[in-house]
């Protein structure tokens, strides 16, 4: 990696007066702040060509460079294959740019009441923030501006935002519902016919609003009838929020659409796990599921709010994934985890006989896991 970012370099023959002016090095200025640009002129009376560290740049013995200088800097012009200390040389002093005091300028929800499991997409902006944390559950959000949630209870969520002069915090509160608020407009239901989809897959939206309701669709924010449907082709995964009014108040529905990579060949659940792929990981887990007998029992093994957990997974398998489901896990304040659960089988007592089959490795670190209905599992996202 070169520590200054080298963009023009213009040279010319030298002439019989700069030659006779003797060495030179000269900067268009010597102090800048990080990311501002400086002008370097030489002219070095002799023959051949010169070397312009750093960067190791051949340059010729008169010309012009325009450099971009991430730290202070010695610029060194030296004799090619001649040993010895440099020709000329000049030093360039980086500021590091100014600090702000951090601000949390907005902090909102895509919904202030939901139903148990809906979807929230939590939206931010700060200035001067080199971290960013958001509770409860302490998740560190560096360098993002929005994080999905699926809250289970009403939740109250906070933003803080930390550097060198201190911090400052931002809270907002989730409300959630066990039935829709009476005498507000119904949005009583709002469906995909699928929640999984690969990039600009068609997934039909329909809903039932009632009649004289008007609903608007986010984020899309088009408005649509009381009762309708709408194909959509995501190509991220998205949210859709539908809002719905009338004279007595208002509501809102919201689903997430999951958008996962096109396979090009078959589903290889292992490489998943140790590139801690985890919505593929995910997605081809609720596969496995479906594909499963009614009234299956299973094992888990772990519960994680881990990415790079699954890399470990994969370690303690070793290799061995054909019994492996990569499933979601809510958590009651609405934070996404994960659940990794073994094998399916007939009887509670079956699942318990197949632990002697795990691998050693795996066997040591999971204890005994505990057996469990495959089809309503803890933490499984509540079915709407």
């Amino acid at each position: 990696m070169r520590p200054a970012a080298l963009l023009v370099l213009v040279a010319a023959a030298p002439s019989a007066a700069l030659m006779a002016q003797g060495f030179s090095l000269t900067a268009s200025s010597t102090r800048v702040e990080a990311g501002q640009s400086v002008e370097l002129d030489w002219t070095i009376p002799g023959h051949g060509a010169l070397r312009l560290e750093p960067g190791d740049l051949r340059v010729p013995r008169q010309g012009r460079l325009i450099v971009k200088p991430l730290a202070s800097t010695t610029y060194k012009l030296s004799e090619e294959g001649v040993p010895g200390p440099p020709v000329a040389q000049i030093f360039i002093t980086v500021d590091p740019p100014p600090v702000q005091v951090p601000e949390v300028c907005a902090f909102e929800p895509s919904a202030h009441a939901v139903l148990p499991g809906e979807p929230v997409v939590l939206r931010w902006q700060c200035n001067g923030a080199s971290k960013v944390r958001l509770e409860p559950g302490g998740l560190e959000l560096d360098g993002k501006s929005e994080v999905t949630v699926t809250p289970l209870q009403s939740t109250k969520y906070t933003l803080s935002v930390f550097n060198a002069l201190g911090g400052a915090s931002k809270s907002v509160e989730v409300t959630v519902l066990a039935t829709p608020v009476k005498g507000t407009a119904p949005a009583s239901s709002f469906e995909a016919d699928k929640k999984f989809c690969y990039p600009g897959d068609a997934v039909k939206l329909s809903w039932d609003c009632g009649d004289g309701a008007k609903a608007r669709l986010y984020p899309s924010g088009v408005e649509v009838e009381g009762k309708g449907s709408l194909t959509v082709t995501p190509i991220a995964t998205t949210v859709y929020t539908l809002s719905v009014s009338n004279a007595a108040g208002g509501s809102s529905r919201s689903l997430e659409i999951t958008v996962v990579p096109r396979p090009e060949a078959k589903v290889d659940l292992l490489a998943l796990l140790r590139e801690t792929k985890l919505d593929e990981a995910i997605h081809e887990g609720e596969s496995r599921r479906a594909a499963s007998a009614n009234d299956s029992w299973t094992l888990r093994l772990v519960v994680s709010g881990r990415k790079d957990g699954l890399a470990t997974l994969a370690r303690l398998l070793g290799g061995k994934t054909e019994d492996l489901m990569i499933l979601p896990f809510i958590r009651p304040d609405g934070f996404r985890w994960w659940q990794a659960c073994w094998g399916t089988f007939p009887t509670r007592t079956q699942a318990r006989k197949a632990f002697a089959k795990f691998p050693p490795s795996l066997r040591k670190e999971v204890g005994s896991p505990y057996p469990l209905k495959l089809d309503h599992l803890p933490g499984d996202p509540p079915k709407p």
